[in-house]
């Protein structure tokens, strides 16, 4: 075995005489016997500075805003650095009002998202309630497979929701809401949301009631008809019973609530006409206004809503918007009240306009019993009020329609 170990740069050698070891491990156990030079030291000083500076100054990459697409923009007049204005694809002919609408708008939209991702929407906020501190709202998103109907509220200092959504879905479908206090201070919202599959409609309504950091159904069901996410038995049967009733019933606005249709007895699935499958049953009244069945004489109203649904062959198709007595055009000599009848399309934007003439008996003592709808005259637009002679052949008069 070769007992000579080779010499390095990096060995300590250690051979030798006496004196040359006592010397060398005097030097190792001593350090060293003078300090680097001060220029060194400098120099040293500065480049830890330098690599410093490169590191604090690092960039970051900007967390791209929440949403499907971060690149659709708001019209609203909203500050450029607000995310709503950047995050929600806003109906450019309906934008949201103000920046607290704008935040709104995003948090259904985002949340509803999140949920199911929409293809190629466009939103619009449709209604709001404010409360303290947060506000309640109802969003219409409208895509090109489904539109949707979004309930939520927000907190309007962290903009964040406080619950979760609701969120309905359906093809062409159209929206009304309505805002309004019930009898007993309750600020509530009214929806419907009605849509057209092979001729029939369909759709749900509801009145929710806002309770300051959320909301709860009030009709048709009471409770929170949601999906449940927590199995509660409670949740579960209002979401159940909300479903079951909509399954046999259609709403359709009307003044002061919404009317009611029920599948028609008779109708046969794929024998009889699908616009034959409702028919009238009630009306469901949650705030007061004067062209409501419970404001006009009996039956006025319901013989009217009769009226519009066999003139136009559409149950459920046709909503009443307004429905007003008429004295110029009413006839005292023939114990006839004219009735003045505004009606909309649920899912388009016709318009119809019809007095409505309707017999009576009175006595001196008695308020007037209105008999049956004597006849009508429909006009295809409507100006101002008439007091020209009724035409009783039943067409318009020239100062009331074209």
């Amino acid at each position: 075995m070769n007992k000579n170990m080779p010499r390095t740069p990096f060995s300590t050698g250690l051979s030798g005489s006496a004196k040359e070891i006592e010397l060398r491990i005097r030097n190792i156990m001593s350090g060293p016997k003078k300090r680097p030079p001060l220029p060194f030291l400098a120099l040293v000083f500065f480049i830890c500075i330098f690599c410093g500076n490169i590191v604090s100054c690092r960039v970051v990459e900007e967390t791209p805003p929440a949403g499907p697409d971060s690149s659709a923009v708001s019209s609203s007049r909203s500050a450029p650095d607000s995310p709503a204005a950047r995050a929600v694809p806003v109906d450019p002919e309906n934008p949201p009002q103000g920046e607290e609408a704008e935040w709104l708008l995003q948090a259904l939209f985002q949340a509803a998202d999140q949920e199911e991702t929409f293809q190629h929407p466009t939103a619009r906020l449709l209604a709001s309630v404010n409360g303290d501190g947060c506000v309640l709202g109802a969003a219409f998103v409208e895509d090109h497979l489904e539109n949707s109907l979004i309930l939520g509220v927000m907190d309007t200092e962290t903009h964040a929701l406080t619950g979760p959504i609701y969120r309905y879905a359906m093809k062409n479908a159209v929206p009304s809401v309505a805002t309004f206090q019930d009898y007993d201070g309750n600020d509530c919202l009214l929806y419907t949301f009605n849509g057209q599959l092979m001729g029939q409609y369909g759709g749900e309504a509801g009145v929710v009631r806002f309770n300051g950091r959320d909301f709860t159904w009030q009709w048709p069901v009471e409770g929170d008809a949601r999906y449940p996410e927590d199995g509660l038995q409670a949740v579960r049967g209002a979401q159940e019973s909300y479903q079951d009733y909509w399954n046999s019933h259609l709403a359709v606005m009307a003044p002061g609530g919404v009317d009611i249709y029920t599948v028609n007895p008779e109708f046969a699935w794929g024998k009889d006409e699908p616009w034959s499958m409702w028919q009238i049953d009630s009306d469901a009244l949650f705030y007061s206004d004067p062209s409501a069945s419970d404001e006009l004489p009996m039956p006025i109203y319901f013989q009217s809503l009769r009226w519009l649904v066999e003139h136009t062959n559409d149950p459920g198709g046709w909503q009443i918007v307004s429905l007003t007595l008429d004295e110029a055009h009413s006839d005292p000599a023939n114990t006839l009240d004219c009735y003045t009848l505004q009606a909309r399309e649920t899912m388009g934007d016709g318009e119809l306009f019809a007095d409505l003439f309707f017999s009576y008996e009175t006595e001196p003592s008695r308020p007037r019993v209105y008999m049956e709808l004597d006849h009508s005259v429909v006009y295809e637009s409507y100006t101002a009020y008439s007091t020209s002679p009724i035409d009783r052949d039943g067409s318009p008069s020239p100062e009331k329609g074209t």
